[in-house]
């Protein structure tokens, strides 16, 4: 191979890998997301409350003791016990000692637990079933438990929602890269066609003109993985002081594991869409007639 067509070559063979990294430096953007995204709504859900009304005859012992038991059911993420004194601080607070006497004629609060549920809990359908267990097991204490349904359906609902325009967006862009990676190869390949086909010409098996091939695409995927990963670290040093969405992305110790994750993910991708774009590739100009050799 004269040196020319070598340095056209390598040059080809460098645009396909930062070519491929770029992309998959989008793809790795994008996966970091969609796991984060369960994360932050995780969150939110773990801030809603759950209000649980003890009847006015509970003696206090008694009252400690179902908190206790509460704090430890395994859905419960949080549990404060709020004497009515406290409630109805609050309530003056926001409505005033004027209103309260007034209208109310003094404290019409009970002593409560405030509470908030795990994640995998938080949502309306595991609420009810909470309040049922509740009411049932502590009907002589307990009389009633309160909560936003609203606030359970609503978040939710747009978790769902804002999971599947992400998953869907997210084949968008895989779809894409594929197709720009896949080309980008059979460009880099179609440089090489008559490398291959003198190769034929000389008795070259099949499997010995594309394993070198196939090797280098091999390292190529994991090339141009390891360039958007480095890519990612990079945004995430220049982003981390940065108090935002953007922040929920970067790499730390908080999310290391996620990131390695998605790390693997892009790695993979990289291997097997070089790999298999090379694959295909190859198969095709190995079969390729004289004639449309010089047509392609």
């Amino acid at each position: 191979m004269s040196k020319a067509k070598k340095n056209r070559y390598k040059t080809t063979s460098f645009y396909v890998t930062i070519s491929m990294g770029f992309i998959l430096f989008l793809l790795l953007i994008f996966g970091m997301a969609i796991l984060r995204l369960d994360k932050i709504y995780g969150d939110q859900k773990e801030k809603i409350e759950v209000d649980v009304f003890f009847r006015e005859n509970a003696k206090m012992a008694k009252m400690q003791q179902i908190e206790k038991e509460i704090s430890l059911d395994h859905r419960v993420n949080s549990t404060t016990y709020i004497p009515k004194e406290k409630a109805v601080e609050f309530m003056v607070e926001g409505m005033g000692e004027e209103f309260l006497d007034e209208f109310l004629g003094g404290n019409p609060l009970y002593n409560s637990i405030n509470l908030t549920l795990k994640k995998e809990y938080a949502q309306l359908d595991s609420v009810q079933l909470f309040e049922q267990n509740i009411l049932e097991k502590y009907e002589d204490y307990v009389s009633e438990i309160s909560y936003s349904k609203a606030q359970f359906q609503t978040i939710n609902d747009t978790f769902y929602n804002g999971l599947w325009y992400a998953l869907g967006l997210s084949s968008i862009l895989l779809t894409i890269a594929i197709i720009l990676i896949n080309n980008t190869i059979r460009l880099a390949i179609f440089s090489k066609r008559f490398l291959i086909r003198t190769m034929q010409f000389v008795g070259a098996k099949h499997s010995f003109i594309k394993k070198p091939f196939l090797l280098n695409s091999i390292m190529q995927g994991i090339t141009s993985a390891l360039f958007a990963i480095i890519l990612y670290i990079l945004l995430s040093l220049a982003l981390e002081n940065y108090n935002s969405i953007i922040g929920e992305l970067v790499f730390n110790a908080e999310n290391i594991y996620s990131n390695f994750v998605i790390f693997g993910i892009i790695i993979a991708i990289g291997i097997l869409v070089s790999f298999g774009s090379t694959y295909f590739s190859m198969n095709k100009y190995l079969k390729l007639s004289q004639d449309k050799l010089y047509k392609q």
